[in-house]
């Protein structure tokens, strides 16, 4: 069964262009991933590497606020 390559959700799922068309990308093959409506919308115009670093940086940020005892934040 098809998942979306971020969340694994199943269900609304979208063809999106990991270098954005906009950006230069192609519709080869290789350029084109699978992702629900939610993140496809989330990730924009950015790119595959830009997106990762962006979630990166998020979980970091919600790791801090673990660790000093304040409530995470809500992704969705």
């Amino acid at each position: 069964m098809k998942h979306c390559k971020y969340c694994r959700a199943t269900e609304f799922l979208t063809i999106d262009h990991k270098v954005a068309q906009i950006n230069g990308g192609s519709d080869d093959i290789k350029n084109l991933q699978c992702l629900c409506k939610r993140c496809n919308s989330m990730k924009s115009k950015f790119d595959d590497k830009k997106v990762r670093s962006l979630f990166r940086w998020f979980l970091q940020i919600q790791e801090s606020r673990i660790e000093h005892d304040k409530k995470p934040y809500e992704l969705f």
